[in-house]
């Protein structure tokens, strides 16, 4: 099943940075970033925590992941436009020479600071694939991940960075950034969100598969988040779906069934509900509530 945003490219590119770096842990939105301090491609550290104050996109990427240019030159035009309003980006290479990643940057005419990381600050965000998108607060935490870069991210790209710069600055005090900034994001949002995240679990988990590995445990990540996602939004079709597909893969029959049942209870047409239910042996009409 295709991702709903990036594509088999994306796949692939995702299995080779997990397998180089190791199954790594989810931060969630609403966390505090985690400081890190690495090198850039023209010898300065940065760091982080240097930044407060600051909205900071952070992108993990690699000169070989075929959308990652496209999302580095959104990044540049961004800088632009927001030019002191407190933007500020970074473009975090993964396991590249410096010399490879200051060039192919150059080219695009990336003007914001190139760093160099070997993998750990990859691995401390949890990042499985590039290209992987974080937009930090002013306060350090985290407001938005985009996952992969398809036709509608630029767009949300854009509202989640215009969002962030709207925000309190450090000055609102401890705790300003939780409960009552994660209840006025409406439910539908946050359920997108997981939606987005369990859909990556997913494909990450067959391109493993794939090459003959095991799964790494996102089939079950990616339940938990698709689950979370139900609970907030339990007439999405679409999330429906992808819990059927993700309870497939974990050899789960029943709650597959169960879940292509329900996409079908609230899309009757639903083409991919019914051929799932065909597949593993059950007529396709949904069934009474």
């Amino acid at each position: 099943m295709a991702m709903t945003r990036g594509s088999g490219a994306w796949a692939a590119a995702a299995l080779a940075l997990a397998l180089a770096a190791g199954p790594a842990w989810s931060l969630e939105k609403g966390q505090a970033a985690p400081d890190f301090s690495l090198p850039s491609a023209e010898g300065k550290l940065a760091s982080l925590k240097d930044l407060s104050g600051n909205v900071v996109a952070l992108s993990f990427w690699a000169s070989w992941g075929k959308q990652c240019a496209e999302e580095l030159k959104l990044l540049q035009g961004l800088v632009a436009e927001f030019e002191g309003k407190g933007l500020v980006a970074l473009a975090v290479n993964e396991r590249e020479e410096r010399d490879r990643a200051q060039e192919f940057a150059e080219r695009l005419g990336v003007t914001y600071p190139v760093l160099l990381d070997d993998g750990s600050v990859a691995r401390l965000f949890g990042v499985n694939g590039v290209p992987d998108l974080w937009i930090v607060d002013r306060r350090g935490v985290v407001r938005a991940r985009f996952l992969g870069f398809g036709p509608t991210v630029p767009k949300d790209i854009r509202e989640a960075v215009v969002a962030a710069l709207a925000g309190a600055p450090p000055s609102a005090g401890p705790g300003a950034a939780g409960a009552e900034d994660e209840a006025a994001v409406p439910a539908q949002l946050r359920a997108y969100a997981h939606l987005q995240v369990g859909a990556a679990h997913v494909n990450i988990g067959d391109a493993f598969v794939k090459a003959g590995y095991r799964d790494g445990g996102h089939f079950e990540e990616a339940m938990r988040e698709l689950t979370a996602g139900v609970a907030l939004d339990p007439r999405s079709v679409e999330l429906r779906i992808w819990l059927g597909v993700s309870l497939e893969r974990t050899r789960d029959r029943a709650g597959a069934i169960r879940e292509y049942q329900t996409a079908l209870l609230l899309d009757p047409g639903n083409v991919y509900a019914q051929d799932a239910l065909r597949r593993l042996g059950v007529p396709p009409a949904p069934a009474a509530e």
